[in-house]
């Protein structure tokens, strides 16, 4: 029995003297070593995540220079303190968007000035020697030259609206798995629980809420601007104000109450997980007999790496998210911004119901706009929650 025990005292002893021998040994490490162990835990901790379908989208976007060497390379830049963008670099790609957009804009919207002046001046030479009737042929001849044209660009603008709405559900798809693991991974099993059906929920509705609400009205608004410009005698703009104020309406209450109710659960969330990790290092350094302090430093660390990629993934996600609105938004806003002045030099030269009929699409153009600003806020928000979810019960 007596050498039972002094087995286990030799034992006590020799753990002892291997975790004072291990510390003095930590405590003799050159900064620069330490940081480089450090760099190499997160580096493997980077390796471990499942980054191809985030890695696949960002690589199929049109970033600028600033942001190649795919998401590990930019998680890395973050972890070394480097921000991948700089305003510069965001003005330019900025100006170089714009000016494709305001490009294809003006050669189509010339065209339209274009007939707009010959069929004034040609309704003008001949209105003493032709029939009002023939007058009126030859406006509608004009009229749907002018919105066979518009709508080819209206049609390419919706197209691209539709891979936006693609894109959303390629980048919840990449983007949010990753960070949901590294919650997890660091006790925020109940934030993930949280974001991850309401991200699935998310994505199916943005894409049923384009193309079966919000394309259908879209459409709808601008076949009264057609039809209700076709004649002076038909008045629809009430019709179209109604179409936009319903679709402004179903969109500020589909993002609003999502918004409302992911921002409530994800505070509530990140403060349970908040109190669970903390009384989880609680109970790690004062329950465990002599080494509880040096396990929670480790926990602390383990945590503190994983915090930093998660929050990296994050960044990378908000800076995806605006280089992945800029486009849309541009060009759709140069769109309506460049009808409102054709429609604008047209009306005093002429025929009025060309001149309503720019000005009604510009108006209608007004739901797209709503959908992809508020898409992207949602997204910006869920990011920033995600990337504050699980930070103060580790930092």
């Amino acid at each position: 029995m007596k050498t039972r025990h002094l087995i286990l005292i030799l034992l006590l002893f020799a753990v002892l003297f291997a975790s004072t021998s291990g510390f003095a040994s930590a405590q003799s490490k050159t900064k620069e070593e330490v940081e480089g162990e450090i760099g190499a835990e997160i580096e493997r901790y980077i390796d471990s995540l499942d980054l191809a379908d985030f890695e696949e989208y960002v690589k199929s976007m049109e970033m600028p220079e600033e942001m190649s060497g795919g998401v590990r390379g930019l998680i890395m830049k973050f972890v070394n303190g480097e921000v991948p963008i700089s305003v510069k670099g965001l003005f330019t790609y900025v100006g170089k968007q714009a000016l494709g957009a305001l490009t294809g804009t003006l050669s189509v919207l010339l065209t339209v000035v274009i007939i707009a002046v010959m069929n004034s001046i040609l309704a003008g030479l001949t209105s003493g020697f032709v029939k009002q009737q023939t007058i009126e042929i030859v406006h509608y001849v004009c009229y749907a030259l002018v919105v066979s044209i518009v709508m080819a660009k209206v049609g390419g603008i919706v197209v691209e609206c539709r891979a936006f709405c693609k894109g959303v559900e390629k980048f919840t798809e990449g983007a949010f798995p990753p960070l949901i693991t590294l919650m997890s991974a660091l006790g925020g099993n109940v934030s993930a629980s949280i974001y991850k059906p309401q991200l699935a929920v998310f994505s199916m509705l943005i894409g049923s809420l384009f193309g079966k609400v919000i394309l259908p009205l879209f459409v709808a608004a601008i076949a009264f601007c057609l039809i209700g410009n076709l004649s002076s005698n038909v008045k629809m703009d009430k019709i179209q104000s109604a179409i936009r104020y319903c679709s402004t309406l179903i969109l500020s209450a589909a993002f609003g109450l999502f918004m409302t109710y992911l921002t409530v659960a994800g505070i509530t969330g990140g403060m349970v997980d908040g109190v669970s990790i903390k009384a989880a290092k609680f109970v790690l350094s004062g329950y465990v007999p002599i080494l509880g302090g040096y396990l929670s430093q480790g926990f602390d660390l383990i945590s503190a790496g994983c915090v930093l990629i998660k929050n990296s993934i994050g960044m990378i996600g908000i800076i995806v998210v605006l280089y992945m609105i800029v486009k849309p938004i541009l060009h759709v806003t140069i769109f309506s911004f460049a009808l409102k002045i054709v429609a604008s030099l047209i009306q005093p030269i002429g025929d009025k119901r060309v001149s309503d009929f720019l000005y009604s699409v510009s108006n209608a153009t007004k739901i797209l706009v709503t959908t992809i600003l508020g898409t992207g806020f949602v997204l910006i928000l869920t990011l920033l929650l995600m990337v504050v979810t699980c930070n103060v019960g580790v930092l």
